[in-house]
């Protein structure tokens, strides 16, 4: 079988950018990686770890002879490049993205398309893979396994639905369950199951008291886990998205007032009702 792309350039191979990489290569879904990026050690580590055939620190030059491009940068660059490097990429050629936000992303490569209306594809992506860690050296050829991968398609870069048949071709060979929505769906569902959570957990590591941290176990190390993610990283993320995840935000404080006021009032009947719900959505979601 052929390789689904002949030459793929990942520009920032870290844990997302290095595990695409891996799985790529690793299933010999492409004829050759290159990674991009600024710091040579990291690029370097990337390829001694078996995520890119090569590197280099030349953007432009890498993406105007590449076939697919995946951007894997943070949130708060990825708007530039998008607006940088479609309209480098030769014609036919495909630009996709894994950022957590895809509305912003979108719109820049709409307005890319509109200026050079013959030139490359791009269809947004977001594997929900991934961990509190970052970097190459988290890397892991399975990452994506078993994960779902969420594509944002618009006419207005994909007319013909082109970029999105190959690259969903792509993350379903590297193990993904894919669907597709718009864009603007993405970042309001994302918001309540990805970028609350994070909020809701540095949230809680902040209103408790060093005392009662001392003595915190397993249970609330587990729900406070992710609020060990890249600071910088999530303040793009959460910024990038806050339309969305300020309602969201404003709803669980409702949740939390209410949840106090019962217990104010007595009421054990409502707290025995909210955590029986909580119960039940979570256990459904598990079945």
């Amino acid at each position: 079988m052929p390789p689904l792309f002949d030459r793929i350039v990942i520009v920032g191979p870290g844990l997302i950018g290095g595990s695409f990489g891996m799985a790529a290569r690793a299933g010999k879904l492409v004829g050759s990686v290159v990674g991009v990026g600024h710091r040579p050690a990291s690029l370097d580590e990337a390829r001694r770890l078996g995520a890119v055939d090569d590197f280099t620190m030349d953007s432009a030059q890498a993406v105007s002879q590449a076939d697919l491009v995946l951007l894997a940068t943070g949130v708060s660059t990825l708007c530039c490049q998008v607006s940088d490097f479609l309209p480098r990429m030769k014609p036919g050629a495909i630009l996709t993205d894994v950022g957590s936000v895809k509305e912003c992303v979108g719109r820049a490569a709409e307005e890319a398309a509109r200026i050079k209306p013959d030139g490359a594809l791009f269809v947004g992506g977001h594997p929900l893979a991934g961990s509190e860690q970052r970097g190459i050296a988290a890397a892991r050829a399975d990452l994506f396994r078993g994960a779902l991968c969420i594509l944002t398609p618009s006419p207005a870069t994909d007319p013909r639905g082109e970029a999105l048949r190959r690259v969903r071709a792509l993350w379903e060979a590297l193990g993904c369950t894919v669907r597709e929505m718009p864009a603007e769906r993405h970042d309001r569902l994302l918001a309540q199951v990805s970028h609350l959570p994070h909020a809701a957990a540095s949230c809680l590591m902040n209103c408790v008291s060093d005392e009662a941290l001392a003595v915190a176990a397993r249970g609330f190390m587990d729900t406070t886990r992710i609020a060990s993610g890249d600071a910088p990283l999530w303040r793009d993320i959460c910024m990038a998205n806050r339309e969305a995840l300020a309602p969201a935000l404003r709803a669980m404080a409702e949740e939390l007032a209410r949840f106090a006021q019962a217990l104010e009032a007595g009421d054990g009947q409502a707290i025995l009702n909210r955590l029986q719900r909580a119960k039940e959505r979570r256990d459904g979601r598990n079945g």
